[in-house]
């Protein structure tokens, strides 16, 4: 802990839990503010203490059988970032929670952007192919989409019910343009003794160079073994997702954007429907918008969702089981914005998931029945999650085993996007 006056911290804590940054939930203060308080008496509290003493937990929690507070302490950690990558710029010093710890540490807050070097030490100049991908793709997807020969039969291929449905209604009865924000993922290497890159690593606390710069000022001793290499990938079912979703989208085809998750801004949100595509571990900074009035967490890993009210665990099993049959689940949120603009979130645990979401968001049928189960009045904002079943890499269909209408208000309280 830098030497930081106790009331200079308690001033600090106070403007972070006031900015409105930790959202909606008054737990994230209530965890920051207890490990100020446990920094200040020169403790560092356990994660059954944390459970008991902030989130209510019985004096018999089980961590191993839980992991809630894990679950807080990973979101409370990236909440502290994103307040000083913007509301926090000028602040003194900075406050963070050291991954595998359960304590706040505070430092001078002194942000650098380091040159990239390349692994004989050179300084790197090396340009970003991110926006070039997304010209590449909506130049490949509007050669297949704009008025041709075939126009007519693309158009046919989509049931006209659909259209009329939600959330498909709310995105095309207006002149707003349409984002669509493909979940990519930020990778690093690793080097041997001898500054070779050995291999390349995703951690999910690391999505951008400044991440992985803090991790290397963060871990000094480990620092010369991680090296950005200005890599991201996308996963392989976003391809078979953009071609069920993107014939929906005809009438607007001259008015679509794509964007890499890791390059969205907060601009963004207010000026287009936004469409996501990817899977639940990559909506990185749409996390607090889809779960701010959700009747689902994410568990100890985004391969397991909990039903608050029920407590049933959704985990999936593909890609993990060893087995040639696998258990996936695909999630879908839907929900307006104060501007009149659209959110739509198509998203899998894993490949599965993804393409069985884009699948059940265009089957006339599905759409029909979960209007008929949520009510007319509520159709344009809900979230519904889907078991997806499958053998051999082959998806043999899902079942809809959980839906929930949510409330726009709570969603737009937990963040304002015309900041």
């Amino acid at each position: 802990m830098s030497k930081i006056d106790n009331d200079e911290l308690l001033a600090l804590t106070d403007r972070i839990i006031n900015s409105g940054v930790l959202g909606r939930s008054k737990k994230y203060g209530a965890i920051l503010g207890y490990l100020v308080e446990c920094s200040i008496a020169g403790k560092s509290p356990k994660e059954a203490a944390i459970a008991v003493d902030v989130l209510g937990k019985e004096a018999d929690f089980d961590v191993s059988r839980d992991s809630i507070v894990r679950v807080h302490i990973y979101h409370l950690r990236n909440k502290l970032e994103l307040y000083y990558s913007d509301l926090g710029l000028k602040e003194k010093y900075r406050l963070d929670i050291p991954k595998g710890q359960y304590m706040i540490t505070a430092s001078l807050n002194e942000k650098k952007v380091e040159p990239d070097l390349s692994v004989t030490g050179k300084v790197l100049n090396r340009q970003s192919f991110t926006p070039w991908l997304a010209v590449l793709v909506i130049a490949l997807l509007l050669l297949n989409l704009l008025p041709g020969e075939d126009e007519q039969n693309v158009t046919q291929s989509i049931p006209a019910p659909v259209l009329a449905m939600q959330p498909w209604q709310a995105l095309l009865d207006d002149d707003l343009p349409i984002l669509l924000v493909i979940g990519d993922y930020y990778i690093f290497g690793e080097t041997d003794a001898a500054g070779n890159v050995m291999r390349m690593v995703r951690e999910f606390d690391i999505n951008s160079r400044d991440d992985l710069a803090r991790l290397q000022s963060e871990n000094p001793d480990k620092a010369s073994q991680y090296y950005n290499l200005d890599l991201t990938y996308i996963p392989v079912s976003i391809a078979n997702a953009m071609s069920r979703i993107m014939p929906m989208l005809h009438d607007k085809a001259g008015s679509i954007r794509v964007k890499m998750i890791s390059d969205l801004e907060t601009a963004d949100l207010a000026s287009s429907h936004i469409i996501y595509l990817g899977y639940l571990s990559g909506i990185d900074s749409l996390f607090d918008l889809v779960f701010a009035d959700s009747g689902l967490s994410i568990g100890a890993t985004y391969d397991e969702l909990i039903n608050l009210e029920s407590n049933d665990y959704y985990i999936g099993s593909s890609g993990l089981s060893g087995d040639d049959s696998f258990q996936d689940y695909a999630m879908v949120s839907t929900f307006p914005a104060p501007n009149g603009n659209h959110f739509l979130m198509v998203a899998g645990m894993r490949d599965e998931g993804l393409i069985n979401a884009s699948q059940q968001m265009t089957d006339p049928a599905v759409l029909r029945s979960l209007t008929q189960t949520l009510g007319e009045e509520k159709s344009n904002s809900f979230e519904v999650l889907f078991e997806v079943f499958g053998f051999d890499n082959t998806n043999f269909g899902g079942e809809l085993i959980y839906s929930h209408a949510l409330d726009t208000q709570v969603i737009w309280e937990t963040r304002l996007i015309n900041q």
